[in-house]
C-alpha cells in the first residue's frame, strides 16, 4: 500500500512539473523547436548550425515557450547536463514568451567568457529583442565562427518576427495546477498515515 501511495505521488509530481522543464534535445541538425519559432527557416538555421562544426565546435539551439520558472542560464545549463553534451558543444536556448536566452558553454571548450559575451551582446541580443528567432541562431553560429577565427563578431540587422510563436490564445495552466496540487497534498497525507500505521504494527523492519 505504501509503495502504491509513493507511486501515485510521483505521478502527480510529474504532472506538476512545467511543460518546458529542461528538455531532451532533438537529434536532427542540432535544432530543437518546441514552439514553431523558425517559421519556414529551418533549413537556413540548420545550415548555419552545421557550419560551426568546421570550427571545431558543435552548436545546439533550443526554442521553448519559457524556462519553467528558472533563470535562462539555469535552464540552459540543466538541459546541457541532461543531454550530456560534449565539451565542444555550445547550447543556445531561447524562451520566446519571455524574450530571454542563454548560452551553456563548457569551461574546456576553448571559448572565453568575453567571447561569449560579445556574441550575446552583438549578435544574439538584438535578434531576440526583435523576435527574429531564426536570426538569433544564425547570428550565434556566425559569431562563434568569427571568434574562432579571431575576427570581430558580425553585426547584421535583424528582421522582426512574432512575439510569441506557437502560443495558444488565452491558454494558461493555473486553473489545472491548483486542483492537482490539492490532490497531491491529499496523496502525501495518505502516504504518511499508511507509513505511520505500518510502523506501529509491531513488525517493523530492523534498521541496519
Amino acid at each position: 500500500m505504501l509503495l502504491r501511495c509513493l507511486t501515485a505521488l510521483a505521478g502527480v509530481t510529474a504532472l506538476l512539473l512545467p511543460a518546458e522543464y529542461p528538455v531532451e534535445l532533438d537529434g536532427a541538425g542540432g535544432v530543437t523547436d518546441r514552439v514553431r519559432a523558425l517559421d519556414g527557416r529551418e533549413e537556413e538555421v540548420r545550415s548555419a548550425v552545421a557550419d560551426v562544426a568546421g570550427e571545431g565546435l558543435r552548436l545546439y539551439v533550443a526554442y521553448v515557450r519559457d524556462f519553467a520558472g528558472l533563470t535562462a542560464q539555469t535552464w540552459t545549463d540543466a538541459t546541457a547536463e541532461r543531454n550530456q553534451l560534449p565539451a565542444e558543444a555550445v547550447l543556445l536556448a531561447v524562451g520566446t514568451a519571455e524574450g530571454a536566452f542563454a548560452f551553456s558553454v563548457d569551461a574546456s571548450s576553448g571559448l572565453t567568457p568575453e567571447q561569449i559575451d560579445e556574441i550575446r551582446r552583438t549578435a544574439v541580443g538584438p535578434a531576440v529583442e526583435r523576435h527574429d528567432w531564426a536570426g538569433a541562431a544564425i547570428r550565434a553560429a556566425r559569431g562563434l565562427a568569427a571568434v574562432r577565427e579571431g575576427a570581430p563578431v558580425p553585426t547584421l540587422a535583424p528582421s522582426t518576427g512574432p512575439a510569441n510563436p506557437g502560443a495558444a490564445p488565452g491558454s494558461g495552466g493555473t486553473p489545472v495546477v491548483l486542483p492537482i496540487a490539492v490532490f497531491a497534498a491529499g496523496v502525501l497525507v495518505l502516504c504518511y498515515l499508511v507509513a505511520r500505521g505500518a510502523r506501529g504494527g509491531g513488525r517493523g523492519r530492523r534498521r541496519k
